[in-house]
């Protein structure tokens, strides 16, 4: 069994969000989300919301691991780019 992470990136487009992309893809590697078995996803509830209805549109479900980069962040956990895969 391939112990790798497979891992998926994506980012809102706000630049809370897109700074703490460049600084997980720095420290972390991510696949394209096509070939992954897990999400992280970067920004806010609405983001998270977004992130989830696509993955229904394309009838691909993967777990997400949200982190809070938006305003209210009650669906999303605490940003941090420390300890990712003990989070996880």
């Amino acid at each position: 069994m391939n112990s790798e992470p497979r891992r998926a990136l994506v980012a809102s487009p706000t630049q809370a969000a897109r700074a703490a992309e460049e600084r997980l893809r720095a420290a972390y590697d991510f696949i394209p989300l096509e070939q992954a078995d897990t999400v992280i996803a970067l920004g806010g509830d609405g983001f998270m919301l977004q992130t989830l209805h696509a993955m229904l549109e394309s009838r691909r479900i993967l777990p997400v691991f949200g982190m809070n980069l938006g305003t209210v962040g009650f669906l999303m956990n605490e940003w941090r780019l420390e300890r990712l895969e003990q989070r996880l």
